[in-house]
């Protein structure tokens, strides 16, 4: 695969900063003359959020007014990378299952292999998940987070984009963008699609019937939109937590004594890792004896943030295509687990990785490996030398990775909890289904780590350029 130069590259920057120029003369010219006009809009458009049942964990959604547009190209060259990158990641899941040095970097879920390396027949591997990335410094996309397990938004994000579509909204009135042909913005049952299909690639038939499976109660944000598209489709669907359901002969039953064909698992699989009542589930999940969306490699390794360090760590690389390692070169930040040793570093400098990641705190950042919404991140740049000492020296015994920082860029956008117009960080996470792209969303911060559970919001995404080339999706 061909993969766009550099130049193409930071060109896409450049023409994403383009494409939002005009959205940000209009911001600003609206706010000095009248600012009325944009909190109105705004409240409209929150209030038919709501309206449409769109919520954050029964929170509002935070949907902002403001869009981030995109050049068609650039939606382009977005689809190939993380297409691409799905084809990468089956690579690392089958190179996991076989290598110990890989284990090795996984080595709090040792002993859940007997679950993790029974691999669907599938490909890809991961049917459903949100890559999320940055552009950096040198013009290309990078991927920072994998989301394999079972990411937030699968449904609510388009169906918020088609609300914000129906709003009067000052900021966009007469500007040629049009709306992006996203499948899961056109297509409201684009994910319930995927389920079947995997289905009935894998076991020849219909699908019947299907569970959203949680456990003790945590995540169920969007599992309503989940199970009502599921029985829209024809399809039994219902929200059962791991202890009610049972492995049996027949298979694996609900607590309504009906037998589960199909999984979607919204799990912190934290939770489960010495939760002896969750064998049984994971036993008939890894057996296949119900077909689970993503399979137990998905939710555990390829959704932790090491595996980022296998894919750009030099001893591995054999393993990968001459064009998928320029891919991992392009648009994997640098990352190595944080341990002591000898590794590289991103010119692939021999370094004790201890003392390196003391000496570069500016430019790098710590991440426990396998938390959720930016829990426990540190970015060095804003954290006292001594401090970060500290967290190294955490680090060092716990699961955690360290990442070359990505420098974001900023857009201004509206934040309704502060009632206020603010410089924030962005970045563009993609949705892929199937190894297809699926579709958009942009998270925007004034807290460096975005994420919406903690202050971010969600930015509409519009393209700018011919309609040929944006049939991207």
């Amino acid at each position: 695969m061909a993969m766009e130069s550099r130049s193409n590259a930071i060109g896409a920057v450049a023409a994403i900063n383009r494409a939002n120029a005009l959205i940000e003369q209009r911001i600003g010219n609206l706010a000095s003359q009248d600012a009325t006009s944009i909190w109105a809009a705004q409240d409209e458009l929150s209030a038919a959020v709501a309206k449409a049942g769109i919520h954050f964990e029964g929170r509002a959604y935070p949907l902002c007014l403001r869009p981030l547009v995109i050049d068609a190209q650039v939606a382009s060259q977005l689809k190939s990378i993380v297409e691409a990158f799905l084809e990468v990641l089956d690579v690392a899941a089958e190179l996991y299952c076989c290598d110990k040095e890989v284990q090795n970097l996984f080595s709090s879920y040792n002993h859940l292999q007997p679950w993790i390396i029974r691999l669907p027949k599938h490909r890809p591997i991961v049917r459903i998940c949100r890559l999320d990335g940055m552009f950096g410094r040198d013009g290309h996309y990078k991927i920072i987070e994998t989301n394999t397990e079972g990411p937030g938004g699968v449904i609510q994000t388009g169906l918020a984009a088609s609300v914000w579509s129906q709003i009067r909204n000052p900021l966009t009135h007469s500007l040629s963008f049009a709306p992006s042909k996203q499948r899961s913005a056109n297509d409201p049952n684009a994910f319930v699609r995927e389920l079947k299909d995997t289905y009935r690639a894998e076991k020849g038939s219909e699908l019947r019937s299907a569970a959203v499976v949680n456990f003790k109660g945590r995540f169920v944000n969007e599992v309503d939109w989940i199970i009502k598209g599921l029985e829209d489709a024809g399809i039994e669907a219902a929200l059962f937590d791991v202890r009610a359901l049972k492995r049996t002969p027949r298979g694996l039953i609900g607590p309504d004594c009906r037998r589960v064909e199909l999984v979607y698992n919204k799990l912190d699989v934290r939770d489960m890792m010495d939760a002896d009542e969750c064998h049984a589930y994971l036993e008939s999940c890894a057996a296949r004896e119900v077909v689970s969306i993503n399979p137990w490699i998905s939710q555990w390794i390829l959704s932790d943030k090491a595996i980022l360090a296998v894919l750009s760590d030099d001893r591995f690389r054999s393993n990968f295509t001459s064009s998928q390692i320029e891919l991992v070169a392009r648009h994997v930040p640098w990352t190595r687990v944080v341990r002591a040793g000898i590794t590289t570093d991103p010119n692939g400098k021999r370094i004790d990785l201890i003392d390196y990641i003391r000496e570069n705190r500016a430019d790098l950042v710590l991440k426990p490996s396998n938390a959720t919404r930016g829990e426990g991140v540190q970015l060095g740049r804003r954290t006292p030398s001594g401090a970060w000492d500290a967290y190294i020296r955490e680090a060092a015994l716990k699961p955690y990775v360290v990442q070359e920082h990505i420098g974001s860029e900023h857009v201004t956008a509206l934040d309704a909890s502060s009632r206020s117009i603010q410089q924030m960080a962005w970045g563009i996470d993609c949705y892929v289904f199937g190894g297809r792209l699926a579709g958009f969303h942009s998270r925007a911060s004034v807290d460096a780590v975005m994420n919406i559970g903690r202050s971010g919001i969600l930015l509409p995404v519009l393209r700018t350029g011919n309609a040929a080339a944006s049939e991207y999706a």
